[in-house]
């Protein structure tokens, strides 16, 4: 049981949008959302975790897995505001240095 708590927070950790935007690079991130036909063209780096889920629900409503997703994106969204208002001072900087992700 102690093992699996960890490998738990680990895998819901990896879908949340501050984790994914905060550690993978601009081409992964970008790759991911046009994969996905985002109807977005750029995420900002402040609050990029929430921008990050707001396009995934921009993106082609089509699929079989998109209407069972809406309410994890949703509830992914909250927990991505608090994380990305901790992640702030950083974000701010990158954002000044290297402006919003374009896709």
């Amino acid at each position: 049981m102690k093992k699996i708590i960890p490998l738990l927070s680990l895998s819901l950790l990896s879908g949340c949008g501050t984790f994914t935007t905060l550690t993978n690079s601009d081409a992964e991130i970008a790759s991911n959302l046009k994969k996905q036909n985002s109807g977005c063209v750029s995420v900002p780096r402040v609050y990029s975790g929430v921008a990050y889920n707001m396009c995934k629900l921009n993106s082609n409503g089509n699929s079989v897995y998109f209407l069972p997703m809406v309410g994890i994106y949703l509830m992914d969204s909250v927990f991505s505001a608090a994380t990305d208002t901790v992640a702030l001072p950083y974000t701010v900087y990158a954002q000044s240095q290297e402006g919003s992700l374009d896709l």
